[in-house]
């Protein structure tokens, strides 16, 4: 069995946004995108190349997280 802190991290890998103002600073690359279609579009790729979760902040802005393995 598995314990719980033996479970992989997730890391944020990617920021997909619609809304300029939405994102400041921080590590991760940021994708600014003219509407929702290309945002979604975008995120759609990104995830399929690097096998990466997508989640949905629900304000014009999607972060993609891929997990980092432990030791």
């Amino acid at each position: 069995m598995t314990a719980l802190a033996d479970a992989p991290t997730p890391v944020m890998f990617a920021i997909v946004t619609t809304r300029r103002d939405a994102v400041h600073g921080g590590m991760a690359p940021v994708f600014y995108c003219e509407d929702e279609q290309e945002r979604d579009r975008i995120a759609l790729w990104l995830t399929r190349i690097t096998n990466a979760i997508v989640h949905d902040l629900h304000n014009g802005t999607l972060i993609l997280t891929v997990n980092q393995a432990t030791r």
